[in-house]
């Protein structure tokens, strides 16, 4: 273990860290940042010290702010997912939306992570990193919906992908009632007649 990978001073003094620790650390606070700022607003200084470490081991493990982003992103757990497979029918999928839209779903990043894919950051880089990862997940759902050969499939997909993101805007902008308080089991039998309705019959 390097003397570099050590935290600051927190409430049992000095702990050291070894470098896989200490780069959860980093990822967990950048997660936060930048779901709560946006990539603009967010600072490795920052970072750096959420995560109680030096700011020169941002650059160690990730080279630079677009590749903290990067790495922030890919490490925030699926949407739908979880830690586990992404849902694989509608029955599924209407599950997981209510679970993972639900009030207090996401508690350790302050904010839905969705929010860290709409913030603008004008970089092209990282614009074309937050579009591919909509774009997998509006894939994710076509495959879930079980028609992905109609005409209008893709655009049904998007318009689900559209839903779950204007929750987690609602929510973390307006605080709408009684969205912003709705459990899972608040949410599911709404989300699965939403999940029949827009994406549509199954095939035949």
């Amino acid at each position: 273990m390097s003397s570099d990978d050590v935290t600051g001073q927190a409430a049992g003094g000095t702990r050291r860290r070894d470098a896989a620790a200490t780069r959860r650390a980093l990822l967990l606070a950048a997660r936060a940042r930048f779901t709560q700022l946006g990539y603009d607003r967010t600072t490795l200084r920052g970072v750096a010290a959420d995560a109680g470490v030096n700011l020169a081991l941002i650059k160690r493990y990730f080279g630079s702010k677009e590749g903290l982003f990067k790495a922030a992103l890919a490490s925030t757990p699926r949407f739908l997912g979880g830690d586990g497979e992404f849902p694989r029918d509608r029955a599924a999928l209407a599950e997981a939306l209510s679970r993972q839209l639900a009030a207090g779903a996401w508690a350790e990043f302050g904010e839905h992570p969705v929010l860290m894919l709409l913030r603008d950051s004008g970089d092209e880089q990282v614009a074309g990193v937050r579009r591919r990862a909509l774009e997998e997940f509006g894939r994710q759902v076509l495959e879930a919906s079980g028609a992905s050969s109609a005409p209008d499939a893709q655009l049904r997909a998007e318009l689900l992908v559209a839903l779950g993101v204007g929750v987690a805007v609602l929510r973390s902008a307006v605080g709408l009632r009684p969205l912003a308080d709705a459990t899972p089991e608040d949410l599911l039998g709404p989300l699965h007649d939403v999940v029949e309705g827009l994406l549509g019959p199954p095939p035949r």
